[in-house]
């Protein structure tokens, strides 16, 4: 079962397409190259010390010819260190002509080992039926490259047979290292397949956890830029959320957050602020005559003249249909007052015609009031109510006017301010 199932993978491995696809890879080829080049230069240097020190044991233990021992070893261990010293500079790129040549110079020393020393013709053939298992194991080079090295090595063997003497190799014995020869080159190429296989095999799973981990990366960055865009998106929508879609400035949501702020102000610092809600005059008959698009136009416009004529602490909301709500900060009653008839006036100013006859164009009515510590209980609703009393009495003066209403805690009201009484009186 072990025996079918090595040929089975021996038989897949090169029929299998991926064989012949990532053979033909360049970096995998170059990737084979710098291996090769590795341990070649670990066997050259291998063959070097088995060749001087092999060399000098077999010429004591063989004293018949010592000098053609010698000979042959110092021959292979100079061929060997030639290769090392090339294999690390000009044909570095190039390695598997000269393993090729080292190889086959092993192969023809233990032949002409074992013709020229007939004493040692069964060691030298021991050495050829080892050298192929060595070499599919240690050298990494192509498989075109193995087979043409198995043939040649045939060619050795068969030629070793031939010219070996009878009296140091009987019959029996060639036929004997005839049959273990064709073995080991079986086995050989099998083992040669079985690693090229094994290192291909690698070779795509690491490229595809590499592709899997850029792609991580990719997705992480992708992540974080879609994440970069969510945030940005939900820190626009939660500016648009606060602003009003018609006339461009905050509305109510962004109204009662801030109204927040000027409550933790005042009670933190003890100073005042103005509170003012202005409503344009008799509105309703710019959309029954003009239209309604008419209509949004005026409150665009009057929105951007609220807001350009405030400072740049204070603060103008579209309170709903044609009321607006301003936050002057830390004023008093007087520049309260102030600030609601440079609002008053900026809105005259714009001289939008107004199909009332009566008012000639659009205007708007102001009322206000002052917010202080002592307000710090009173619930929005109630603060609210002191600025629209106010208003509604600029209202009943005649419109495009300003009112103020002080609360009771506050001192003497400034010269020439139009005060309203609790009951919305002037």
């Amino acid at each position: 079962m072990g025996i079918r199932l090595r040929i089975a993978l021996v038989v897949a491995g090169l029929q299998a397409k991926e064989y012949y696809e990532t053979a033909a890879d360049r970096r995998f080829q170059a990737l084979e190259r710098r291996r090769l080049r590795t341990t070649a230069r670990a066997g050259m240097l291998i063959v070097i010390l088995v060749a001087v020190f092999g060399g000098s044991i077999l010429s004591v233990v063989h004293p018949a010819a010592p000098g053609l021992i010698v000979g042959l070893d110092s021959v292979l261990a100079l061929t060997a260190a030639a290769a090392y010293w090339l294999l690390g500079r000009q044909l570095r790129h190039h390695p598997e002509p000269l393993v090729f040549v080292v190889a086959s110079a092993v192969v023809f020393a233990c032949v002409a080992l074992g013709l020229l020393v007939p004493e040692l013709a069964v060691l030298a053939a021991g050495y050829l039926l080892l050298i192929p298992v060595v070499v599919s194991q240690v050298v990494t080079w192509r498989t075109f490259t193995h087979t043409l090295w198995l043939v040649l090595y045939v060619v050795a063997v068969m030629g070793f047979l031939v010219l070996a003497q009878v009296v140091d190799l009987s019959q029996p014995e060639k036929i004997d290292i005839a049959v273990l020869a064709m073995i080991s080159i079986v086995v050989s190429f099998c083992g040669h397949v079985l690693g090229i296989r094994a290192r291909i095999r690698d070779y795509r799973q690491l490229g595809m956890i590499q592709g899997l981990h850029r792609n991580i990366e990719r997705q992480a960055v992708l992540l974080k830029r879609q994440a970069a865009d969510l945030t940005g998106a939900l820190a626009a929508l939660e500016r648009t959320s606060r602003v009003d879609p018609l006339t461009r400035i905050a509305n109510r949501l962004r109204l009662d957050e801030d109204f927040e702020v000027v409550r933790a102000r005042i009670n933190r610092t003890g100073e005042t602020c103005g509170l003012l809600e202005a409503d344009l005059d008799r509105f309703k008959a710019v959309n029954d005559q003009l239209g309604h698009l008419a209509g949004d136009a005026v409150l665009r416009s009057v929105a951007q003249a609220l807001q350009g004529a405030l400072r740049a602490g204070d603060h103008v909301y579209r309170y709903g249909g044609e009321e607006f709500i301003i936050f002057i900060a830390g004023a008093d009653a007087e520049a309260t007052q102030a600030a609601a008839e440079r609002l008053r006036a900026a809105v005259e100013a714009l001289a939008i015609a107004h199909p009332d006859p009566q008012l000639g164009r659009v205007t708007v009515s102001i009322g206000g009031t002052v917010i202080g510590p002592a307000d710090i209980d009173a619930t929005d609703g109630a603060l609210f109510d002191r600025a629209d009393r106010a208003m509604y009495a600029a209202k009943t003066n005649g419109r495009n006017q300003v009112a103020i209403e002080l609360p009771g805690w506050y001192g003497l009201p400034p010269a020439g301010a139009a005060l309203v009484a609790a009951d919305g009186t002037a």
